[in-house]
């Protein structure tokens, strides 16, 4: 069971975006408009997808999903254009991923609403106009700086979608959790949103592996009010390899890395990514974000440092020798 909220009321997080979205859908419902073209940025899991769905939701209109990736061809692009209905709405992940010339036909079909196509080659080629219906384009992405700049100023709405805090997180394991027929203590919610890096589909994925552990290790025969303690909480978080900061292994392997082989820093986030077998794009958006905002390591310009709070998680949890600290490279 996959949880996504239908509408703003539901959506958990994100308040100063949903107060927006609030103003321009009732605005866009009483002059029954196309919705502006809109580009939401932000890491993967924060939940693009999910409010592109709940616009259309709101306006009772329909959606088209797809994603930068499929619409690797010109020819593509323009079936799915000329397919459209008036005022519906197109959403395309990882729009940073189509070719250029694909974006270049987009952002003439966004402000123009029509669709140039070449026909013939050399001399004898020629372009035909095709009118497209008004349509609203919705664009997600984890790296704007890879859309061209005609694109991105074509987007009449930008909204960049921030991680979530260890509340708002807990909030959405408690509800999930009801809907899954868990009562989950706060305490318990707490570290497994701890445990979240701030993303709720990583919240999402860690409630549905709990939601197994008690049901296979407690062998409970009920089907709905499973009350979750601490005791199930700490079974399971031994399991995971969980500590109290919220850290995961990998969380652990890449500060040891920095510490161990890189002698505290600064190093490129590719080098230090591959030799904590981690991939680089993992590191960037998944474990790098939680490690900065809990103050364990610093971006800088010469590369990631383990920082003085870093250095004194590392000798609380690893015993590390004193000597050795004096290596460090602070960043402050």
């Amino acid at each position: 069971m996959i949880y996504r909220p239908k509408s703003l009321e539901e959506f958990i997080g994100q308040t100063r975006i949903k107060e927006e979205l609030k103003i321009y859908l009732s605005s866009i419902k009483k002059r029954e408009e196309i919705f502006p073209h809109t580009f939401f940025v932000g890491a993967p899991g924060l939940g693009k997808t999910t409010l592109a769905k709940i616009i259309a939701y709101e306006l009772r209109r329909d959606l088209k999903i797809t994603s930068g990736p499929v619409l690797d061809k010109v020819g593509t692009l323009a079936a799915l254009l000329t397919n459209l209905k008036e005022k519906d709405l197109l959403f395309i992940d990882e729009i940073h991923r189509m070719p250029k010339p694909c974006q270049e036909i987009l952002y003439t079909a966004m402000e123009d609403f029509a669709l140039d196509i070449v026909i013939g080659k050399g001399n004898t080629g020629k372009t035909i106009r095709l009118t497209l219906p008004p349509f609203t384009l919705i664009g997600a992405t984890n790296k704007p700086n890879l859309c061209l700049s005609p694109l991105t100023d074509r987007f009449q709405l930008v909204f960049k979608l921030d991680y979530y805090s260890e509340e708002e997180l807990k909030e959405i394991i408690i509800k999930v959790g009801k809907q899954w027929n868990l009562e989950i203590e706060d305490e318990v919610a707490l570290i497994l949103a701890k445990a979240s890096k701030g993303i709720p589909r990583q919240a999402l994925n860690i409630l549905r592996r709990f939601k197994d552990f008690v049901l296979l290790h407690y062998k409970t025969g009920k089907t709905k009010g499973i009350k979750i303690t601490s005791k199930e909480g700490v079974s399971f978080f031994k399991l995971l390899d969980v500590d109290d900061w919220g850290l995961t292994p990998e969380d652990r392997r890449c500060l040891l890395t920095l510490y161990k082989e890189f002698k505290g820093g600064p190093v490129g986030l590719t080098s230090l990514a591959l030799s904590a077998q981690i991939t680089p794009e993992e590191m960037e958006t998944i474990y790098e974000p939680a490690l900065i905002r809990l103050g364990l390591i610093a971006r800088t310009k010469r590369g990631r440092v383990l920082t003085k709070k870093g250095y004194s998680y590392l000798r609380e949890k690893f015993k590390l020798e004193e000597e050795r600290d004096t290596l460090c490279l602070f960043s402050n």
